[in-house]
């Protein structure tokens, strides 16, 4: 089997940010995550947790994955979730939490 082109390969990723509507819009990103796991990207660590912004979602957090693939890199924000949490858990990422 030939090797898909870097090309190819971007041209998936954009697709990637051209995803349906869900009905819990926060899991798209957490989708998107493991979408672009799947195509050869992998987790920088640490994962950084930070504030979410806007009024409606006051106390609540996001998370922030460097991902990296070649010499590429980009980054995907997760709202914390008991899946986000999960995935955290079970894949041993070290998470940078802001001091308050």
């Amino acid at each position: 089997m030939p090797a898909t082109s870097p090309k190819v390969q971007e041209d998936r990723w954009a697709a990637l940010q051209d995803r349906p509507r869900l009905s819990e819009p926060d899991d798209g990103t957490f989708y998107a995550l493991l979408a672009a796991l799947d195509t050869g990207w992998t987790v920088e660590p640490p994962v950084y947790a930070r504030p979410r912004w806007g009024s409606e979602h006051t106390g609540k957090q996001m998370y922030h994955f460097i991902l990296r693939r070649g010499l590429a890199t980009t980054m995907v924000s997760v709202a914390d979730s008991p899946r986000a949490r999960d995935f955290l858990q079970e894949q041993q990422l070290r998470v940078n939490r802001q001091k308050a």
